[in-house]
């Protein structure tokens, strides 16, 4: 499911009338795939807007005994691209316009709030429902943030809660201490890299609130799509997923892990697992939770399956995957937050020898002018051909660059 690329499966995985269990499709996952594949965010953005979605489904009424702790399905996804370039927006509007029509009753925040007011919001749920919590769906994620005192604030009140914890206090001037019971926080949001550059303290790359987010990057569209359709049979599709959503919606209880899945669990996580040798020390935080994260994807992919509450190998094997594949582009993306200005300046020069399959030096020179001089050029390019980046060859008297293979 997750190595598909959310391209069309000619609905191979829809079941013929309703199904068992009042489902419609044989597993909601591929066939919200198949539902977004004509439009042209990446593929791995769907994939993970669709597994937000399922976990805001969940909600706290689905989890995973861990001996010592309850693991509930709850996820802080962050899609990363430039704007408008990737349809970060459309992706997230794409799944929770779903979510919103199977499960209306649901609390869905959006807007820009305080830590203050986040947690009365999340307090009124609990008595409706005897959880606080809900989703947090933000297309922008420094708007929901805020300014820089409130941003901090808030990443620790979702740092907090990200475990789900019984019991929460808070305490404020104006009112008080609050109470919240029975907590339970989805994320999914999206930003730039620049914002996380520009608003996001080095030193909290990697840890408290960063170490529990999967961010997801994607710098191109995998298509340009110029007329997409809703075509009858894509409408058919979206009923489809809504009624299996509100079904999904409807699970209660806890997930039993396989015999078979509990061996292959412990045979990755005493010999494959290994979160003190990641790539960088800035992620170190992430591959820490690695083995959590992969039992929540595991549940999610389950119930986007059957309503049978059981975790298979498969769903391991699922999740695992789906993590992998995504952690592909983790280095790059901690590259761009972290870009110096120095580097950032090698990436702009990058950048437009790369659009070419070679460039003479006075070419890239009016190119990049407007950002450095020609002293500054040189030595930006002494450093990218240095390592290894780009390669220089003369012909008479002119210079010619291109992007190393």
């Amino acid at each position: 499911m997750a190595g598909n690329n959310g391209r069309k499966n000619n609905g191979s995985a829809q079941r013929n009338g309703n199904g068992r269990n009042g489902r419609c499709l044989e597993d909601w996952l591929t066939n919200y795939l198949e539902y977004t594949s004509e439009q042209e965010s990446p593929s791995l953005f769907h994939l993970w807007v669709g597994l937000s979605v399922l976990a805001s489904a969940l909600g706290r009424q689905a989890w995973i005994n861990r001996g010592y702790y309850t693991l509930y399905p709850n996820l802080y996804v962050v899609l990363i691209g430039a704007s408008a370039r990737v349809r970060k927006t459309s992706a997230i509007r794409i799944g929770y316009e779903l979510y919103r029509e199977a499960l209306p009753d649901n609390i869905v925040v959006s807007q820009k709030a305080t830590p203050e007011a986040l947690i009365s919001i999340f307090v009124d749920q609990f008595k409706e429902k005897k959880i606080s919590g809900g989703s947090i769906v933000s297309d922008e994620l420094g708007v929901f943030l805020g300014g820089s005192t409130k941003s901090s604030d808030t990443m620790q009140l979702l740092t907090k809660w990200y475990d789900c914890p019984k019991h929460f206090e808070y305490h404020t001037m104006m009112r008080g201490k609050e109470i919240m019971d029975n907590v339970y926080c989805n994320l999914m949001a999206g930003t730039t890299p620049q914002w996380l550059k520009d608003s996001m303290p080095k030193h909290a790359i990697g840890g408290g609130f960063t170490s529990r987010v999967v961010f997801c990057y994607q710098a191109t569209p995998e298509r340009l799509e110029p007329w997409p359709e809703m075509t009858p049979a894509l409408a058919r599709l979206k009923g489809k997923l809504i009624t299996d959503l509100k079904n999904i919606g409807k699970l209660r209880g806890e997930y039993k892990i396989t015999k078979q899945a509990r061996e292959w669990y412990s045979d990755w996580y005493t010999g494959v697992f290994k979160p003190e040798s990641t790539p960088h020390a800035s992620l170190d935080g992430y591959y820490g939770r690695k083995h959590d994260t992969l039992l929540k994807l595991a549940l999610i992919f389950s119930a986007s399956k059957s309503n049978n509450k059981v975790v298979g190998e498969v769903e391991m094997r699922m999740a695992l995957k789906a993590l992998n594949q995504n952690e592909k582009f983790l280095p790059q993306t901690l590259r761009l937050i972290q870009m110096t200005e120095v580097g950032e300046e090698s990436e702009k020069v990058l950048r437009v020898i790369a659009r070419r399959d070679r460039i003479d030096h006075t070419a890239l020179m009016r190119q990049v002018s407007y950002c450095m001089n020609a002293k500054r050029l040189e030595e930006v390019i002494g450093d990218l051909i240095t390592c290894e980046k780009v390669e220089l060859k003369t012909v008479g008297d002119k210079r010619y660059y291109k992007v190393k293979n």
